[in-house]
């Protein structure tokens, strides 16, 4: 049934849906927090303690706490049938640490970050961008296997779109390569 006509002639139209307000958004976000485990509710909030300790002014327990995410990360990726929870409880956190890794005065600890957002990037990254393969060139050049066989597969894409427009740009592309010789290792060693 169409609006009446107001006195005037004009059809009073509905008002807009008014947007969430916080209050609803919270209590969803709490009713979130209550679906989860106490397991993962214990890894989430683990997870961004680290995320706040990465940020830390003491080169020292920023990089405790990398190395304490990066073993939660590999970990779960080990065998990835689906977005392992560490991946899905830093999603949020994706843009913080980049932009703190912005501010990063170049250092180890800066290489292992780069590590930690080259994995995040598998999931947050946007189509075409080739986070993975950019956080992975700035990275500590580590074991590429140690991400996980999807981490891999995800990277030979990402390599192989880079290498197609470096190729039209007629850019050097050593870098690319010395990627591609360990990931060819690492898929000979699991056969």
């Amino acid at each position: 049934m169409a609006p009446a006509p107001t006195q005037n002639g004009h059809v009073e139209q509905p008002a807009p849906p008014k947007a969430p307000s916080k209050d609803l958004k919270k209590a969803k976000d709490e009713k979130k927090e209550e679906d989860l485990s106490e397991e993962d509710l214990a890894l989430k909030q683990q997870l961004e303690l680290y995320v706040e300790r990465v940020q830390d002014v003491d080169p020292g327990v920023q990089k405790l706490a990398l190395e304490s995410m990066r073993q939660e990360i590999r970990t779960a990726t080990s065998s990835m049938t689906s977005v392992p929870k560490p991946l899905k409880f830093l999603r949020p956190h994706y843009g913080t640490l980049k932009a703190y890794y912005e501010t990063m005065a170049d250092s180890d600890v800066k290489s292992y970050l780069a590590d930690i957002l080259s994995v995040l990037a598998l999931t947050m990254s946007a189509e075409g961008e080739r986070e993975s393969l950019k956080f992975r060139l700035l990275g500590s050049k580590g074991d590429i296997g140690s991400w996980g066989h999807e981490y891999v597969r995800n990277l030979a894409g990402e390599i192989a779109q880079e290498y197609q427009k470096r190729q039209m740009e007629e850019a050097h592309v050593d870098d690319l390569m010395d990627l591609v010789q360990q990931i060819v290792s690492f898929h000979v060693k699991m056969r």
